[in-house]
């Protein structure tokens, strides 16, 4: 039950897109390797100090965790 304007947009789509090649050239995955085997990236200090921050206003003002669990 395909519609004519169906089968005719499927046509122009496929005229529009040509078929992409999964050939690249070249070996991606020693590259992938390499990013999953190195060492994990460090914390930035202003996240940490973000984060110390945070968790120290929770510790000074307890009542405000309901609220802050509520913006989440």
């Amino acid at each position: 039950m395909n519609h004519p304007d169906d089968e005719r947009f499927a046509r122009l789509l496929r005229a529009a897109l040509p078929p992409v090649g999964h050939e690249s050239g070249r070996d991606l995955w020693p590259r992938m390797r390499y990013r999953i085997e190195r060492a994990p990236a460090r914390w930035p200090v202003l996240d940490l100090a973000l984060a110390a921050a945070v968790l120290g206003l929770l510790i000074a003002f307890p009542r405000a965790i309901p609220w802050l669990l509520l913006q989440c």
